[in-house]
């Protein structure tokens, strides 16, 4: 690569930086206070979780497509759609940490005198607290992934590198871009998991500090400071309120109602078959057959080769964004709903072997020991008692990889990958904004019914909610 080249690139990966340093900053300023407001409970605190929901059902390139469309291009745009989607997440999601603690400690203190602020900050964060921070770190990591998939409609950065090496056909550019992403984000996964594992206030506290001075710092140097399009946001975003009242016709609705049937059907597709890849990834990296223990003869020599190329294959699939994964597919594939179905295939492989493996890390393996000290083989032990006992943590993990599939499907559509996402590209690309807001809001539709229908397999299974 030339001089210029390389300039070009480093300051795609310093505005991607920034735009995510920037995002995080804005997401917990806005969602810390509003998590313990929901905590709290009340008119107020159901309301603003009825509306952090809301916001949450919005997939962030949907957002960031208005935001782009209301204020113009460039980082500002991204940063308001990111740190508003996260703010609602973390929201939400510290809220219910917060109130899976003992609320005891709190109680005490207001029968002592205590403000409920006190209280709730003295007698409910510390206990709190790694949860807290586990949740802060893995918001901060998806928006590192998600600072690269906005810059595919124009907020910059290495998505918009990505973008244009693919519209130029330099393929070794593209290449070079994708492989620099996917060490960025192991790297932040690395430093996040010291960071939980290190939850020390000073490590956090000075950690946010540090994120923050890096968001302004590389911003700030970049061609365009989004300072001035973010003061005069609130303006602009009113303007595209007023004259982006919805349009519904036949024409219209045929669009939506094959986008919606596109991103489910690449949703299914690509969760199905990432849990067929991720079950024997997971086993090969998991300690009780990784390390030999189902075998009843300890670690042996060959089961190292296979958990290297295990690990090594999940953490490349979990570390490329869909987005990127996306446009490989429609190199290799084309454009259309197999791009979309590939990209969340690997993706879903990625994160779902991970979070096998370490569901099976975690399983109770005395039944399956018992098979295999009475002559049962390792992998028969493996598959009769080790996964069926997993079962719960399994289903809950493939439900929620759905869920989040289906956000996703919706995002790989602007790129051509099929589904609602494409009707709203074409929408904006075409400036038809009465359309643009009917498929927005059939994408939030779409996601919100998504989540009731998976609340309600939980509830019938009894399964745990994660993060989506």
């Amino acid at each position: 690569m030339s001089a210029d080249a390389i300039a070009y690139v480093r300051d795609a990966v310093l505005q991607t930086l920034g735009i995510a340093c920037a995002s995080t900053v804005l997401a917990l300023l806005l969602g810390l206070p509003l998590a313990f407001v929901i905590a709290r409970g009340g008119t107020i605190g159901r309301v603003v979780s009825f509306v952090a929901t809301i916001v949450r059902a919005i997939p962030d390139l949907v957002l960031a497509i208005v935001f782009v469309v209301a204020l113009g291009l460039g980082p500002g745009p991204a940063i308001l759609a990111l740190g508003l989607n996260y703010a609602a997440s973390v929201a939400k999601m510290c809220a219910e940490v917060v109130g899976s603690v003992p609320r005891e400690p709190a109680e005490a203190l207001r029968a002592g005198g205590a403000t409920s602020g006190a209280a709730l900050l003295v007698g409910l964060v510390p206990s709190a607290w790694p949860g807290l921070v586990g949740f802060g770190v893995y918001a901060f990591e998806s928006i590192v992934r998600a600072s690269v998939i906005v810059g595919v409609v124009g907020a910059g950065g290495l998505g918009s590198l990505l973008i244009q090496q693919l519209n130029l056909a330099d393929y070794r550019g593209f290449t070079i871009a994708v492989i620099i992403l996917a060490l960025l984000v192991i790297g932040i996964e690395w430093c996040g998991t010291y960071l939980r594992l290190h939850a020390s206030p000073r490590l956090v506290i000075g950690t946010f500090l540090g994120i923050a001075v890096v968001g302004f710092a590389t911003l700030a140097f970049t061609p365009d400071p989004p300072w001035r399009m973010l003061a005069s946001a609130p303006e602009h975003l009113w303007r595209y309120v007023l004259g982006a009242t919805p349009q519904w016709n036949a024409t219209i609705a045929q669009s939506a109602f094959s986008g919606i049937l596109q991103s489910v059907g690449v949703a299914v597709a690509g969760t199905l078959l990432g849990t067929i890849l991720a079950v024997p990834l997971a086993l090969a990296i998991a300690w009780p057959v990784a390390r030999g223990w189902m075998r009843g003869t300890g670690w042996r020599p060959y089961s190292f080769v296979a958990e290297g190329i295990g690990r090594v294959t999940l953490t490349a699939g979990r570390a490329v964004p869909p987005i990127a994964l996306g446009l490989i597919g429609i190199i290799f594939i084309g454009i259309g709903p197999l791009a979309g179905a590939f990209a969340l295939t690997l993706h879903t492989m990625g994160v779902l072997g991970k979070l096998l493996a370490e569901s099976f890390d975690v399983a109770d393996r005395r039944a399956a020991e018992s098979l295999v000290a009475n002559g049962a083989t390792g992998t028969a032990a493996t598959l009769v008692a080790l996964v069926p006992g997993s079962f719960v943590l399994i289903a809950s993990h493939v439900l929620y990889r759905f869920e989040w599939n289906v956000r996703a499907a919706t995002i790989l559509g602007m790129i051509g990958a099929g589904g609602l996402g494409q009707s709203i590209y074409n929408a904006q690309q075409m400036l038809f904004y009465g359309q643009l807001s009917t498929y927005v809001l059939c994408a939030i539709a779409l996601v919100l019914i998504v989540d009731a229908l998976g609340d309600r397999v939980r509830a019938a299974l009894r399964l745990q909610r994660m993060v989506v």
